[in-house]
């Protein structure tokens, strides 16, 4: 008789395992697993223990699909599930928590042969992995227009400010936004490649996506740096016409990034 550690671990590695995959990759159950369970009913061991193995991978697939929902509109359910057994076989669930299940998702697309014909799948995965990224980040108060007016003159050229938890940004060489957004989307419309920056949020529990030109890309990335409020306005010197029309520039942002709620109410001065 197996001690319960070894029937535990037995049992997981055969639940576990792809259902779908090959013929040559599938040996049959555990025959040691197999003797310790009583029959019961008309069904066999082997039948009973598969009936686990099924939900096993069904539930798995049905997280794949919670998390990637502009993808499985796209190329449709029964390609989808053929993916992510395909997914699975590459990248077993190796967590307690379903939450990590799709992280390596995006970098499967990529090396699966549907990419060939939507090339633009790696990047919608990352959105919404993305999206799911955010989604779960930590809580934090955002930052509010009458904050900043109780901050004094001379601590503005100091004053670092600092971005909420639930904040990502994306590089894509495809328009990804507007694939998400547009639920109509299929796989014969045309979409031309375009290098995007996205930021992507939480705010009042409700995720956003947005992209970004290349001063709120420079003003995001002083930001993350910890630069001081100075180094900002003088990086975005390189896009305007007068020095001082800098720090006009850079509270147009700011008051963007507030009504956004992407900036966390701790700063520093």
């Amino acid at each position: 008789m197996l001690n319960l550690r070894e029937l535990q671990s037995r049992f997981f590695y055969a639940i576990a395992r792809p259902v779908g995959a090959a013929d040559e990759e599938w040996q049959g159950f555990d025959p040691l697993l197999l003797q310790e369970i009583r029959p019961q009913g008309k069904l066999g061991a082997e039948a009973r223990l598969d009936i686990y193995a099924q939900m096993y991978c069904a539930r798995l697939l049905d997280a794949l699909t919670e998390d990637f929902p502009r993808i499985v509109a796209i190329v449709g359910e029964e390609q989808f599930r053929e993916i992510g057994r395909a997914y699975l076989r590459r990248f077993p669930s190796a967590h307690p928590s379903l939450r990590y299940f799709s992280s390596h998702f995006a970098e499967f697309v990529s090396t699966h042969p549907v990419a060939k014909t939507l090339p633009y799948l790696e990047d919608l995965a990352r959105l919404e992995y993305a999206r799911v990224d955010v989604f779960d980040a930590p809580d934090t108060e955002p930052l509010r227009l009458e904050d900043l007016q109780t901050i004094p003159a001379e601590a503005w050229a100091t004053l670092r400010l600092q971005l909420i938890p639930a904040l990502l940004m994306l590089t894509c060489e495809w328009p990804v936004q507007t694939i998400w957004k547009n639920e109509q989307f299929t796989q014969s419309d045309d979409i031309e490649p375009a290098a995007t920056v996205l930021r992507v949020w939480r705010h009042e529990c409700i995720v956003y996506q947005a992209s970004m030109d290349v001063v709120e890309q420079a003003a995001l990335a002083g930001i993350r740096a910890g630069e001081p409020f100075a180094a900002l306005c003088t990086k975005l010197e390189q896009f305007v016409n007068a020095p001082e029309e800098a720090s006009t520039l850079i509270g147009s942002v700011l008051l963007r990034w507030i009504e956004d709620g992407i900036l966390a109410r701790t700063y520093d001065v």
